[in-house]
């Protein structure tokens, strides 16, 4: 399947620079609960090729993958599926724009992605899961790093200021206010509140954002940007080359619960857990 984004021909020019991003890889593992431990089994590397694959988001129904590919230097990241169940790759866009980050929408029929526009304009675009014309989300809200839904109507943006800065925005009244500066990659909802992370030297400190108290709360310190849930557990993150439960600054510590080294994987960032729980994606830089 391709989509038909004709809508976005007007800005290209007949020669486009793309950046150089590294090379990388997403792995994939099973999680399995034993006699009441987490197992990680059936390691694969689903992309295993030169070039850029990364930022992984798995369907609402945990059966496949979307994520960003540049697997040629000269040309666009464009977006591509992988299903689980068959272990097969399928190319969802190829434009003349490079498109990241591939999220879905509160609505279960469309997915958003961050597009790099001609004039380096980086804004919301809108694609059909069933295929059809791009349309683009917020015409006024740019440099738009990453971004997570909040409900159908507002989200979280991670957005290119300097420092980056977290802001809040609603669809309609495209609006932003600022909520936290410093502000690292990934964002997550989870019971009703916004999680997020700030620099903190080379840790990051974790909060979760109230939209009933409309206060932030500290939660812990953890050694990367990027986490991830699995339902109700501890948060998970990335410790050097294993993947930690916990918060490093807690009592007990964060406990190691899978290390990546043994499989090749010596520098993870991010990473993901499928909504049915049973699926865990990495990524691993080369």
């Amino acid at each position: 399947m391709k989509f038909n984004i004709s809508t976005l021909l007007f800005l290209l020019s007949s020669y486009c620079t793309f950046a150089q991003l590294p090379d990388c890889d997403i792995w994939l593992f099973d999680i399995k609960d034993s006699a009441g431990q987490i197992v990680f089994q059936n390691p694969i590397n689903i992309t295993h090729k030169k070039g850029y694959d990364n930022q992984p988001a798995f369907s609402p129904d945990s059966k496949y993958i979307l994520f960003a590919s540049q697997p040629d230097t000269n040309k666009p990241t464009d977006i591509y599926k992988y299903d689980i169940l068959k272990k097969t790759t399928a190319r969802l866009t190829n434009t003349p724009l490079s498109e990241y980050s591939p999220t879905f929408m509160p609505d279960g029929k469309n997915i958003s992605v961050v597009v790099v526009e001609k004039d380096n304009a980086q804004r919301l675009w809108k694609l059909p899961l069933a295929g059809g014309p791009a349309s683009l989300i917020m015409p006024n809200v740019d440099s738009i790093g990453y971004h997570c839904w909040i409900n159908k109507d507002s989200l979280a943006l991670f957005v290119l200021t300097k420092p980056f800065t977290l802001q809040l925005v609603g669809v309609q009244s495209q609006k932003t206010s600022v909520l936290a500066d410093s502000l690292g990659r990934c964002m997550r909802m989870r019971d009703g509140a916004l999680w997020y992370t700030t620099a903190a030297g080379h840790f990051s400190n974790v909060y979760a954002y109230s939209f009933k108290s409309k206060q932030s709360t500290f939660l812990g310190m953890i050694e990367s940007e990027d986490f991830c849930f699995r339902g109700k557990e501890s948060i998970w993150s990335c410790s050097d080359n294993t993947i930690v439960s916990g918060y490093m600054n807690s009592k007990s510590g964060a406990a190691e619960i899978l290390n990546l080294e043994k499989y090749g994987i010596t520098k993870p960032t991010r990473i993901t857990v499928s909504p049915d729980g049973k699926k865990l994606a990495v990524v691993s830089i080369k």
